[in-house]
């Protein structure tokens, strides 16, 4: 009886996500990014943690939001044990700013589960009422950075095209160009005005990596007529591993360390925008 209990109340939740989607929103709202990649194992998680943290350190206020549905990390590797999860949110059993962790300042975490066996199976149409929710729960915030997943299903294609900026995180290898190119083709297709920028990441060669960038653009531009920045690369670098497994993030625990330093002048480039950029757009739902 109380598991039935729960599947109802957990529907009746999602439905009202779905359908209190907000009109859209006014400048003073928070600017969204999504950091995405085609192919896993590139280190977007890592990069989407770390510029975080660098907007939050330059005096952003920046919501975290590890959207990578039932297979979340950011949280591990953050050290920490959250008492609510994404899941507690879909179900309607905590609100978003119950749910969010604090672990640094101007810094905010709202964590995914793992292999949950309770994860609701949610629609396009109820997910973009959630990501809504996201975006109108938290007024103080500046920055809400969406970390998806990989791959170019539907859950990850919404987030990205619901952001206001994509940050697509890749490496030079053909399979991981190959496998940008097609999660970019899939988010251009749902939202062809979205600003787009491109990393390589765990970089042995620049110059291998600079080319591998500017094929992707060449394809984009010729096959989509789309464009998209590059924005340099981020050395391979063993302290990244060693941050992950004493569960610090590397701009705390290796802030000098080449790759720390690379994403920070990242993230100094990406948050130089104009107020007119950074003017909240509708959001484009699947």
């Amino acid at each position: 009886m109380h598991e039935t209990t729960h599947i109802i109340d957990q529907a009746t939740a999602l439905r009202e996500l779905a359908l209190n989607q907000k009109k859209p929103h006014t400048e003073a709202s928070a600017y969204t990014w999504a950091v995405t990649s085609g192919k896993g194992g590139v280190g977007k998680s890592v990069f989407a943690l770390n510029f975080a943290l660098n907007l939050a350190e330059n005096g952003h206020s920046v919501l975290l939001v590890d959207a990578d549905e039932n297979l979340g990390k950011l949280d591990v590797m953050l050290g920490l044990s959250p008492k609510n999860r994404i899941p507690d949110v879909l179900s309607g059993a905590v609100t978003v700013s119950a749910a969010v962790l604090n672990p640094y300042p101007n810094f905010f975490l709202l964590a995914g589960s793992s292999g949950s066996m309770n994860y609701p199976d949610i629609t396009t149409h109820e997910r973009n009422g959630f990501i809504d929710m996201i975006n109108s729960s938290m007024p103080e915030v500046t920055d809400i950075i969406f970390d998806t997943g990989a791959g170019i299903q539907s859950k990850v294609i919404s987030y990205a095209a619901a952001a206001d900026e994509l940050i697509v995180v890749s490496h030079h290898e053909p399979v991981a160009i190959l496998d940008a190119y097609a999660a970019i083709k899939m988010i251009n297709a749902k939202n062809g005005y979205l600003p787009m920028n491109v990393v390589m990441n765990k970089s042995v060669n620049i110059t291998e990596c600079d080319e591998a960038a500017a094929k992707l653009q060449k394809a984009l531009k010729h096959f989509l007529s789309a464009d998209i920045r590059y924005l340099g690369v981020v050395p391979m670098d063993e302290n990244v591993g060693r941050s992950i497994v004493q569960q610090r993030p590397l701009a705390k625990q290796f802030p000098k360390s080449s790759a720390a330093l690379c994403i920070r002048a990242i993230a100094r480039v990406l948050q130089q925008r104009s107020p007119a950029t950074r003017v909240k757009k509708e959001l484009v739902y699947a």
